[in-house]
């Protein structure tokens, strides 16, 4: 269906108009170029595709035989027919929420099939042998027979395939909106094992890579994959299952060479347990192929960041509550602390976060607050800080969006009426017409302009190193949305109500931009007040699965 949606485009902007002059027309009336290759290329693929390429190729057989001033109108009747055809067995194999849905939730899971998909070459680490309801395929160069798994791409266009196709980060931020609530379990299932046979040094990577050129230079990766083994378990019938799942280790110590799948497998749970250890131990390395440049030219993200907190957690809670049914066969973390082995308990450390939690994250509206290390530092009261323990205390106190993320996954850690008060300031800050400013205005180092090409002595500017520090993003407006959801309700009838106006506000400039773009999707991020960004990504995985997780929060 992605092959047909950029000619569905053009043609969009054509038919009403009945513009035949359009260059478009003009070239499908000059000759068969365009209806050969819209057919071909579908036939070179395998399977299925390459049928409806072999159907296309028998309707324009027919179609070169009339005038030509007349091709372009019953090439658009083809492939229109073709295309809702297409649309309808799509949502058809989706879940209840996307079929009984809106248009505007049809649209956005649509997503779904433009990210999701198989290519010539494998994205995923080979799954193992022994797990069952894997898809294969012949591959067409060997004769073998190889995994065909389905991988998610980040953005169009720049990471539609390749090495750069699949990260981590993105793949788990998008991992509910674009894979569970359209009911794609199997993939879903598949991408979690996937990931899981990549943990080292007790992280998921970034770049995935394929798992052999893997790079573990995030630290949240692997906690919105936790996230979203939780997001599956709850929402997928048995999905508990995945949990007894083999997972094939492609580095069982931090120092294996990539081992081949099957060599080593664990159930996932165990794979589970040891990233949780690794963090409670803590983790240092250096990452492989970095050599002396990575000193000298990456900037530290230190300090505990708020939103990393949320999902440990919302990890820790779920593990107790596992552990509690006998589902999940540990109860504590042992690490070692001065040559002897500690035991830490998930009821331990689950009471610890929540203990301090708002104690150390909430900047008090008191100016007198005895618990505020750094009172000169602060510029905003009311708010939760971005971090806590950072090297340098002033970026504790930056204003940014991602503190909601910890208030979607881990609602227990905040008190409702301070959560909405920071909510409140958010907004009035931070919301944007598409996306949510990824630093608050008011900050010495804002800059809402992302321009990579811009090469002068600006070291806040040069290449785009803004990056993070002001451009609009679109998927961290789905949290502020589902957070203000729930916090809402906890606030009376009345606010709940202007919240939910509120949201169906901010989703229908949405709605119209994706009614508009001829990449049917959401963009990556806009530079400040919803301008255009033309550095940024036209449609992204994690822009459209945020909006639909708060459709469906809705």
């Amino acid at each position: 269906m992605s092959e047909f949606s950029g000619l569905m485009s053009v043609l969009a902007e054509i038919r009403p108009k009945n513009d035949l002059g359009h260059p478009f027309c003009e070239n499908l009336r000059s000759g068969d170029w365009m209806i050969d290759y819209v057919s071909g290329r579908l036939i070179s693929r395998s399977g299925n595709i390459a049928e409806v390429g072999k159907w296309l190729q028998a309707m324009f057989f027919y179609l070169k035989q009339i005038p030509r001033y007349l091709i372009p109108c019953y090439f658009d009747a083809i492939l229109i027919g073709a295309y809702t055809t297409l649309l309808d067995v799509a949502w058809k194999q989706m879940s209840s929420f996307v079929r009984n849905g809106s248009t505007f939730v049809k649209h956005l899971s649509l997503g779904s099939v433009q990210m999701c998909g198989v290519g010539r070459c494998p994205c995923l680490p080979l799954l193992s042998p022994s797990l069952r309801d894997v898809p294969y395929r012949l591959n067409e160069i060997t004769k073998e027979k190889e995994q065909c798994c389905v991988s998610m791409a980040a953005g169009l266009p720049h990471f539609s395939s390749g090495l750069f196709r699949c990260w981590g980060r993105d793949t788990f931020i998008s991992f509910r909106g674009m894979l569970l609530l359209t009911g794609r379990y199997l993939e879903a299932r598949n991408i979690i094992l996937a990931f899981a046979g990549t943990l080292r040094h007790g992280l998921i990577p970034n770049l995935l890579g394929e798992g052999t050129y893997a790079r573990y230079n995030c630290r949240d990766a692997v906690w919105w994959w936790l996230q979203c083994i939780q997001d599956y378990c709850k929402m997928v019938p048995s999905g508990l299952d995945i949990l007894k799942c083999p997972v094939s280790r492609m580095y069982p110590t931090d120092d294996s060479a990539p081992l081949p799948a099957g060599t080593l497998d664990q159930p996932l749970f165990e794979v589970i347990q040891e990233a949780m250890q690794r963090h409670m131990q803590g983790i240092q390395f250096r990452e492989r192929n970095a050599g002396p440049q990575i000193d000298r030219n990456m900037k530290d993200e230190d300090g505990s960041a708020v939103e990393i907190v949320g999902m440990c957690k919302s990890a820790v809670r779920w593990l107790l509550e596992l552990s509690k049914k006998n589902i999940f066969p540990y109860n504590e973390v042992q690490v070692r602390r001065h040559g002897k082995t500690v035991a830490v308990s998930y009821d331990e450390w689950n009471r610890k976060l929540q203990n301090s939690f708002e104690k150390l994250f909430h900047v008090s509206e008191d100016p007198s607050d005895p618990e505020e290390k750094h009172p000169n530092l602060v510029h905003k009261r009311g708010i939760y800080k971005d971090s806590y323990g950072a090297s340098s205390p002033w970026c504790d106190y930056q204003l940014r969006p991602n503190f909601t993320i910890a208030m979607v996954v881990a609602p227990e850690l905040f008190t409702a009426e301070k959560a909405w008060k920071a909510l409140e300031i958010a907004e009035k800050k931070l919301l944007g017409p598409l996306g949510m400013k990824t630093l608050d205005p008011d900050d010495m180092v804002y800059c809402g302009v992302y321009d990579n090409d811009l090469d002068n002595d600006n070291y806040n500017l040069a290449k785009g190193f803004n990056y993070h520090q002001g451009p609009e993003w679109l998927w961290p407006i789905g949290y502020f949305l589902r957070a203000k959801l729930y916090f809402s309700k906890l606030m009376g009838p009345e606010t709940a109500a202007k919240t939910v106006f509120l949201v169906k506000n901010v989703l229908s400039r949405h709605y119209v931009h994706l009614e508009r773009s001829p990449w049917k999707g959401l963009p990556e991020l806009t530079n400040e007040n919803g301008q255009y960004c033309p550095f940024s990504c036209e449609t992204q995985a994690w822009s459209m699965a945020t909006a639909l997780e708060t459709i469906y929060d809705l």
